[in-house]
């Protein structure tokens, strides 16, 4: 039996640079929660650390998602290190310009105040973050040249479901830089959807992770996965719809209730998940080699 902390720590080993930076992104953003404690949230003219902390916490997120699911990916090792030599950087590049750009006072997309150079230094970033979508392409398009049969399947369909909402999370965060912000129609928010897209990369492969922990018979594995990424497509989708409304995530529809719902399965599912692998003893077979 083998504790889960240590054995994801074990897997984080093969991509210790990945790790680090992600670890670093989630670092900074603790530093700005805390720069919001004793400065307020708004560093004037126009800079939100709220909003730096929670660029820096989700890009190291994702990046410490990337740095487990490198290891099912099928990559040589020169594939490997070009991804790595290629992302690593522009996410440090990315941390620091959205760091150092809110604690000097000025948004780093779409500010109104700053100096051409600065507003320069944001077309730049912007190009970074379409430099990290394309490196993620790369990675995602892999899974659906993957077999999802034998040992990892799971995993590599379940990664099928994420990529396909983190397509779309990339493709409302290239739509928040065309529109010039994240606002559409009256109340309307990109960001829960830009949120929910990204997130799938977490809460599906985390059923087929936690049932393959269990020793869960393959075939409740994959129909678990199935009505996991299908329920949660199906929220983003539903967020989608309220929100090109123009209207509020938490704005009373038929939109918002059926977001609700399929969240509220696809919990019903993830807590089946962590009780069989809870009865199962915490048996981390699954990708611990």
């Amino acid at each position: 039996m083998t504790r889960v902390p240590a054995a994801l720590l074990r897997l984080y080993t093969h991509e210790r640079p990945l790790f680090w930076t992600g670890a670093a992104g989630v670092a900074l953003g603790a530093v700005c929660l805390l720069g919001m404690v004793f400065h307020g949230v708004i560093v004037e003219p126009e800079g939100n650390l709220y909003k730096a902390a929670s660029f820096d916490i989700a890009v190291g997120i994702f990046l410490l998602t990337l740095a487990l699911i490198l290891k099912v990916s099928g990559f040589s090792p020169q594939g490997l290190r070009w991804f790595r030599s290629t992302i690593i950087p522009l996410a440090l590049f990315g941390y620091g310009v959205e760091t150092i750009q809110i604690f000097r006072g000025y948004d780093p997309r779409f500010s109104r105040v700053s100096s051409p150079l600065d507003q320069a230094i944001g077309g730049i970033f912007f190009l970074s973050a379409l430099g990290i979508m394309v490196c993620f392409l790369v990675l995602m398009v892999r899974f659906f040249f993957r077999e999802t049969a034998g040992e990892g399947g799971a995993l590599v369909l379940a990664l099928r479901y994420a990529a396909s909402a983190s397509l779309l999370a990339f493709a409302v965060g290239i739509g928040m830089s065309a529109l010039g912000g994240p606002r559409v129609g009256e109340t309307g928010n990109l960001l829960p959807l830009h949120a929910a897209g990204f997130h799938g990369l977490q809460a599906i492969p985390l059923v087929a992770l936690l049932l393959k922990w269990a020793s869960a018979p393959e075939g409740e594995v994959r129909r678990a996965v199935h009505l996991a990424g299908l329920l949660w497509l199906a929220a983003c989708f539903a967020i989608a719809w309220q929100t090109f409304q123009g209207r509020s995530v938490l704005g009373p529809s038929a939109a918002t209730g059926i977001a609700a719902a399929v969240l509220l399965l696809w919990a019903v599912i993830a807590w089946k998940a962590l009780l069989s692998f809870r009865r199962s003893g915490a048996r981390l077979e699954f990708l611990a080699a």
